[in-house]
């Protein structure tokens, strides 16, 4: 017998919700892509521990790709509108440069998912999926970079370091955590970022500007 949408959609408390059933497949998937891969996961799966309908999915992706380009873009999202929100706040590169650090190590902790799936299956996008993702990644980049460079400029960092391997060093370190990051370990994310922060400064700054 053909299931039907009515027959199996969740029931929210207000009827059905839209929203929270994007949210509900959004969550299935994360868990199940992160423990099985994209590969190893099926539309099937996801709408089963979702409790809802393939019908429901189609409603809201096209494909399996979509969705996990929605997952991956969230983050990066997130991570662009940090960047905005830092560079508003400071134009002191190394305070920049602090909280650039912080938010990287941060995002990791709030996004731990999106995060481990960002990394391991993001050779699953193409096309213009794949652009988009690909081109907000470079603007992270790039604003570690810019702020590398205005350090640099300014006299606050070593002109002798090289921004743009400074900048893939840097990024690569902090991105790398998400191997070993444990939301219950011993040590918080907001320590880490610290930690790294005075590592990587205590490197890069001019003597005077410490």
């Amino acid at each position: 017998m053909a299931e039907t949408t009515a027959a199996r959609r969740r029931r929210w408390p207000d009827g059905y919700d839209p929203e929270a059933t994007r949210t509900s497949i959004m969550d299935s998937a994360l868990a199940l892509f992160q423990a099985q891969g994209f590969d190893g996961t099926s539309i099937r799966e996801i709408v089963d521990r979702a409790d809802l309908t393939k019908g429901a999915f189609y409603h809201h992706f096209a494909t399996k790709e979509e969705l996990l380009w929605e997952i991956q873009n969230s983050y990066i999202e997130a991570q662009l509108a940090a960047i905005t929100e830092i560079m508003a706040a400071s134009e002191d590169p190394r305070v920049r440069l602090r909280e650039l650090i912080r938010v990287s190590l941060t995002s990791i902790a709030d996004f731990h998912p999106h995060v481990t799936i960002f990394y391991q299956e993001r050779r699953h996008l193409a096309g213009p999926r794949f652009t988009e993702v690909a081109a907000k990644r470079d603007e992270v980049e790039r604003a570690f970079n810019g702020v590398i460079r205005d350090g640099v400029e300014r006299g606050f960092f070593r002109s002798d370091l090289d921004p743009r391997i400074t900048t893939f060093g840097l990024v690569g370190m902090c991105a790398w955590a998400y191997q070993w990051y444990k939301p219950d370990g011993a040590f918080a994310a907001d320590e880490i970022a610290r930690q790294f922060g005075a590592m990587i400064l205590e490197g890069i700054l001019v003597p005077e500007a410490r």
